[in-house]
C-alpha cells in the first residue's frame, strides 16, 4: 500500500501545546516568549498516522503527518535556512515511514520559493497542493454565486493576494467570467504589471488598489489568498450580499466576518470531502480538520498517491496553469473527492443558513437605497 507524508505546523500557541506532547505541557506553564524560543530548538515530531484512506476507485493508501514546531510568525521571520532545515527533517521523517510523496501544509509551502528550494534538498517529490486548493476555491465561489442569485458576468470581484500562487491563477480564470476585478497585493509593481496583462488579454476590467478596504468595498465577491499573519479585512467594509472566500491558513477573516455580519456569505475555501470521510477521523485529526472535510493541500497529495503519480505537481511560483486545474479536477472526479460543505471557521452552513443570509442582504440593500 502506498503512503504519503504531510507537513504541518501549529497556527497558535494553543495548537503548539496540543501538537508537542511533553514539551507542549511544559510550554503551557512557561511565559510565551520563552516557550517560543524553546520551540525553535525542538525537532519535528510525528503528529498522527492514517492507515486507511479509500478512493471511490477502490484504491487504499496511508499517510503520516509530521509537525514542525514553528508558529506562522516564526516561519515568516526566522532565518530561512533554519526554517528549511526543520521542514527538511519533517520530510525525512515521512520518507522513513514510507512516504513516496510529501505535501507541504500552510506556511511550510511558502518557504524557499514555494517549496522549490526544499525539492532540491530531499529525494522524495513535494507538492504544495495549491492547484487543487485553487480549483476548490473557484468551485466554491461559482456555487455560492448561484446560491446568492448573483450573475458572475455582472459581478465585481476583489482578489486580495492577487499575485500569489493561488491568487494569480484564480484571478486569470475569473477575469474571463466577471465584469471587473479589484486587485490588491504587497508588491505594487508586480501587481500593476499583472493587472495590465489581464486587461491586455481582453478579460475583465482590472483595477489596482493599495488598500484592502478600498478593493473590497464595492465587491460582490472577495477572494483572499494571502499568507498574512493577521485579519486583513474589516467586516464592516463589505457590502450586503458579498460572497467572501478565504483560502488562507490560518484563515484570515472567515470566522470574524461570520460572527459580525449576517448579510455576508463568508466561507473557508479549499476544503474537500472524500468518499469515505470517516477514514480521516481519529483523536488528532478531530482537532486538525473541520468535520468531514480535508484541506485541498492534503487532498491533492492523497489524490496523486491514489494515482501512483509521485511528482511535484504544485511547486514553485507561477506553475499553476488552467490545464493543471482541469487535470486535478479530473482526478478528483475519478476518486470521488468533491467540494466540502461550506464552513466559516466555527460552523457548517445549512441551506437554510445561506437562504437567511441572502434575505438579510436583500433587506439591508433596500434599507441602504431608502436612506
Amino acid at each position: 500500500m502506498n503512503r504519503f507524508g504531510f507537513i504541518i505546523h501549529p497556527i497558535d500557541m494553543a495548537t503548539f501545546y496540543d501538537y508537542f506532547g511533553f514539551w507542549g505541557k511544559i510550554a503551557r506553564i512557561l511565559p510565551q516568549r520563552i516557550a517560543k524560543n524553546i520551540s525553535e530548538k525542538l525537532p519535528p515530531r510525528k503528529l498522527t498516522s492514517i492507515d486507511r484512506i479509500r478512493s471511490a476507485s477502490n484504491i487504499v493508501i496511508g499517510a503520516d503527518v509530521a509537525a514542525v514546531p514553528l508558529l506562522p510568525i516564526q516561519i515568516a521571520y526566522l532565518g530561512e535556512e533554519k526554517v528549511l532545515n526543520l521542514i527538511e527533517k519533517g520530510i525525512q521523517f515521512c520518507e522513513k515511514k514510507g512516504a513516496k510523496i510529501v505535501g507541504l501544509g500552510a506556511f511550510t509551502s511558502v518557504v524557499g520559493n514555494e517549496g522549490e528550494v526544499l525539492s532540491r534538498r530531499v529525494s522524495v517529490p513535494l507538492t504544495s497542493g495549491n492547484t487543487f486548493t485553487a480549483a476548490l476555491a473557484l468551485e466554491g465561489i461559482y456555487k455560492a454565486a448561484s446560491f446568492m442569485g448573483l450573475s458572475l458576468k455582472d459581478a465585481t470581484v476583489a482578489v486580495i493576494g492577487a499575485t500569489g500562487d493561488i491568487g494569480s491563477i484564480c484571478t486569470m480564470i475569473l477575469a474571463k467570467k466577471v465584469k471587473s476585478l479589484n486587485m490588491a497585493a504587497r508588491n505594487e509593481k508586480k501587481l500593476e504589471d499583472f493587472a495590465n496583462s489581464i486587461t491586455s488579454a481582453g478579460g475583465a476590467r482590472a483595477q489596482v488598489f493599495k488598500y484592502t478596504k478600498d478593493a473590497v468595498k464595492d465587491a460582490d465577491i472577495v477572494l483572499t489568498a494571502t499568507s498574512a499573519l493577521t485579519t486583513i479585512i474589516d467586516p464592516m467594509n463589505l457590502k450586503p450580499g458579498a460572497i467572501v472566500c478565504d483560502v488562507a491558513i490560518p484563515a484570515n477573516i472567515a470566522k470574524e466576518v461570520a460572527y459580525l455580519r449576517n448579510d455576508v456569505f463568508v466561507f473557508e475555501g479549499g476544503l474537500a470531502k472524500f468518499p469515505y470521510p470517516e477514514d480521516f477521523v481519529n483523536k488528532t485529526t478531530a482537532k486538525l480538520l473541520p468535520n468531514q472535510s480535508v484541506y485541498g493541500c492534503i487532498s491533492e497529495t492523497a489524490m496523486l498517491t491514489f494515482e501512483n503519480r509521485f511528482e511535484s505537481f504544485s511547486l514553485g511560483r507561477g506553475n499553476i496553469t488552467e490545464g493543471k486545474i482541469e487535470e486535478i479536477k479530473r482526478l478528483a472526479s475519478k476518486h470521488g473527492v468533491t467540494l466540502a460543505d461550506y464552513f466559516c471557521g466555527y460552523k457548517f452552513y445549512s441551506n437554510e443558513d445561506i437562504d437567511n443570509i441572502r434575505k438579510n442582504a436583500e433587506r439591508n440593500r433596500e434599507k441602504a437605497y431608502a436612506a
